[in-house]
């Protein structure tokens, strides 16, 4: 009696109390596991999105950038006015700004053709190697221009 749990499904699998259904690909939950699940899959997009900012400037170069929030509430430092045509910029590395303040990137989705964009820093950051793509290199070349501690990546050998 008192007993919150009527059947097995209805427990967090690591028993920390009462779960519900979280959707897939999730399952039942309870609200700490669902958190800390949330809390892990926003850290390692975070890292592979290098949405990491602790900093409106760049803890390499220096320079200042436009620091937002993602969508997942970590922070991304994006290029300072320059939004490109989004169709120039590679896939996976187009960030538009929604009208609520919040950076996403838009992934793979093809933009329409007048869309605009904007450019995480890390990609074209002057202590980092230069790009190859050359809307990148050119942005690159820009910055590196703009720091007195550039540091260019040693060069390879072999």
């Amino acid at each position: 009696m008192g007993d919150y749990r009527t059947t097995p499904t209805d427990a967090c699998p690591a028993d920390h109390g009462p779960a519900r259904d979280r959707g897939q690909p999730f399952g039942r939950l309870c609200d700490l596991c669902y958190s800390r699940l949330i809390n892990e899959t926003d850290n390692r997009q975070a890292i592979e999105e290098g949405a990491t900012a602790a900093l409106p400037h760049c803890p390499d170069c220096e320079l200042r950038q436009d620091r937002y929030k993602t969508g997942y509430d970590r922070y991304v430092l994006l290029e300072p006015g320059y939004e490109p045509p989004a169709h120039t910029v590679p896939v996976g590395q187009r960030w538009i700004v929604r009208a609520d303040g919040r950076a996403v990137n838009t992934g793979d989705t093809e933009p329409p053709l007048e869309a605009v964009c904007r450019i995480p820093h890390r990609l074209v950051c002057p202590c980092g190697p230069p790009p190859t793509h050359p809307t990148l290199k050119a942005l690159w070349d820009y910055n590196s221009g703009l720091t007195p501690c550039f540091n260019p990546p040693a060069a390879e050998t072999g």
